[in-house]
């Protein structure tokens, strides 16, 4: 059985994973775009992949910033992304607190499991790449591969060994090299 591209994505966190991780980023003047990232999404969604953001932004539910700069800061990433012609088929954004209790906070699955009803994925050929423990297990939970990268707070993600991530990578790059190599 062929596999189409259509149904393939790559569930991305946001912050430590495609943007540094500056401790509850909530204005545009504090977005800066990990290195690799700008590369590695092209080359993933010219292999047909379907990106999306899956962010936890408690900064919200603590009253930190709003949900506008949240949506600011997504358009600023549109913008730096799609001059190089990279586009996010959607943002996922938990805004509760952690306490909230919400069905939404990453490690659940449910953003995971809402694109695959909305876009007809196929879980099995997507990816969840993140730097936090609850990225990890979010793609678990949902039955995803996994990639845990060393940015952000990857590195000492790894050495709590609280999760077992299909593959470690570098950063954003080194994840996208892994998903390509050997793949249609």
């Amino acid at each position: 059985m062929s596999q189409t591209t259509g149904n393939r994505a790559v569930f991305l966190d946001r912050d430590g994973t495609i943007m540094e991780d500056s401790n509850y980023v909530g204005d545009v003047e504090r977005v800066v775009v990990i290195p690799s990232a700008v590369t590695a999404l092209q080359r993933l969604q010219e292999a047909g992949y379907k990106l999306f953001i899956i962010t936890n932004q408690s900064g919200v539910g603590r009253g930190y910033f709003t949900h506008e700069a949240v949506e600011s800061i997504h358009a600023h990433l549109d913008e730096h992304f799609g001059r190089h012609g990279v586009h996010f088929d959607r943002y996922y954004v938990c805004p509760h607190h952690p306490e909230d209790n919400c069905d939404c906070r990453k490690p659940k699955p449910k953003f995971l499991l809402d694109a695959t009803r909305e876009y007809g994925l196929d879980l099995p050929h997507c990816f969840m790449i993140g730097d936090r423990t609850s990225d990890i297990q979010a793609g678990i939970n949902a039955g995803v591969p996994t990639i845990l990268v060393l940015t952000g707070v990857g590195r000492e993600t790894l050495a709590k060994r609280e999760v077992k991530p299909n593959h470690v990578a570098e950063d954003i790059g080194a994840a996208a090299v892994w998903i390509l190599k050997d793949k249609p």
